[in-house]
């Protein structure tokens, strides 16, 4: 009896700590997870399967793990720049050199290794396309590519009298390397859609100066120039089904100069959809019908927008460091990001469902944070109605005098979004507040001049 006694609570103990483990395991995998190198900034990673490879911004070690996280093991100690990974399993690496001359003269190599970082060797990239490129002995490879087709694009900046960006091919798993050179401008960051591929780039010399686009619709067989690009240090890129090209980086066709911008006729024309987002890096993302970018940013975390450019708001749940410097998706369907603390994990699925769920008629009222906060001069508040009702939203300052009634009217169930313009104001703490019947919220937005 005893025993069975014993039986009994061992396996009410074995179902509680079961349900605790499922409990914990559902809350992590609905926000960002922290998988390690937490004393450490990541500037960039590459993951396939349970392998990651991450290159820390100080000093450009590369660390390893093989089991998803759990355990690393550094594998470079000093002066990566960029790491990928090809479809086979083949690692490479750009490492600046170890010669020590100033720039534009220091160079860049770029490495391979079949054994997951145990072992590198140089592969002599600029040596087989030197040909196409003028200055080449100047020429360095920075950043690496991989295709979902397995095609390997490297970024060559020609540091020659006439600066351009470029890049090479490899459709062999690195082994050749074909370039077109300065002729060909982009390399800088890729995007891919189906047998399609982007690329912008930087042009700066005699003569010529600016930033475009370059296509291709053949896998990047042969290439069409589109035209200019209205930013420059490019940090993001997104192409989508709809050929709407989004871009995020600098320019001084704003103020302030830092610009996410998008084109719907292909580079003809730009429009812009923000000016606050210091954008750092862009992953494009298609999930099913539904396609967009996550931007991470310096300071504020990771946003999304459609691929039509429209805010779909911060994802940042679970994540305590908001410096995002690097995004990838894995094979598995894991959005990973390098942050100044470390590497953190979410499912895109996740990421995206919690997007479409802002879709549904809503239960309750919400007031949403406004978006961007700060902001110069104009920002946008999203707020839901859960039954008809009258709603009034106004705007105070800090003495709590009534600036502007924003909404007054009924409003039928839905998510609605509104845009608010403080031009005529002065830099300061602001109110907004939505009462509707009994329920009333406030919330605290900066203008910041």
């Amino acid at each position: 009896m005893l025993s069975s006694t014993k039986s009994r609570t061992a396996g009410k103990m074995l179902i509680q700590t079961l349900f605790f483990f499922l409990l914990v395991t559902q809350i992590c995998f609905t926000q960002w997870v922290q998988v390690g190198l937490d004393d450490y900034s990541i500037k960039d990673i590459a993951v396939q399967n349970s392998n990651i490879f991450a290159v820390t911004s100080d000093s450009g070690k590369v660390y390893r793990s093989l089991d998803s996280g759990a355990n690393w093991t550094i594998i470079v100690d000093s002066c990566a720049v960029d790491v990928a990974i090809s479809l086979t399993g083949k690692i490479f690496m750009t490492q600046d050199s170890v010669i020590n001359l100033p720039p534009p003269y220091n160079r860049t190599f770029l490495l391979s290794s079949l054994d997951k970082g145990d072992t590198w060797m140089v592969v002599d990239l600029i040596e087989q396309i030197k040909d196409s490129l003028s200055y080449w002995w100047l020429c360095r490879p920075i950043n690496i590519t991989v295709s979902p087709t397995g095609i390997i694009f490297c970024y060559i900046r020609d540091r020659g009298r006439d600066p351009f960006d470029c890049f090479a091919k490899s459709t062999d798993d690195g082994l050749l390397w074909t370039s077109r050179g300065v002729s060909l401008v982009g390399g800088k960051l890729f995007d891919f859609r189906n047998q399609f591929v982007i690329t912008v780039g930087e042009i700066s010399g005699v003569g010529a100066y600016g930033n475009a686009a370059t296509l291709s619709s053949d896998y990047g067989n042969t290439w069409t120039n589109l035209g200019w690009v209205e930013t420059s240090n490019f940090y993001a890129l997104g192409f989508f089904s709809n050929h709407n090209i989004i871009v995020g980086g600098r320019s001084y066709n704003y103020s302030p100069n830092l610009a996410l911008i998008i084109s719907t006729d292909m580079c003809s024309t730009w429009s812009l959809i923000d000016t606050l987002i210091n954008s750092q890096v862009g992953l494009s993302y298609s999930n099913g019908s539904t396609e967009g970018i996550i931007i991470g940013t310096e300071g504020l975390g990771v946003f999304l927008f459609s691929d039509e450019g429209d805010s779909l708001g911060s994802r940042n749940e679970g994540l305590t460091n908001l410096n995002v410097q690097a995004l990838t998706l894995d094979n598995n369907g894991y959005v990973y990001a390098g942050t100044g603390s470390g590497v953190w994990r979410r499912p895109l699925s996740e990421i995206v469902t919690s997007v479409e769920e802002e879709t549904n008629q809503p239960t309750d009222f919400i007031l949403s944070q406004n978006y961007p906060n700060p902001f110069n001069p104009s920002t946008k508040i999203k707020y839901s109605v859960p039954q008809s009702s009258n709603v009034v939203i106004k705007v105070f300052d800090v003495l709590g005098n009534e600036i502007e009634t924003l909404v007054k009217e009924e409003k039928s169930v839905g998510t609605y979004e509104l845009t608010w313009s403080a031009s005529s104001l002065p830099s300061g703490v602001y109110f907004y507040q939505l009462k509707s019947g009994p329920f009333v919220e406030t919330k605290k937005m900066v203008l910041m001049k």
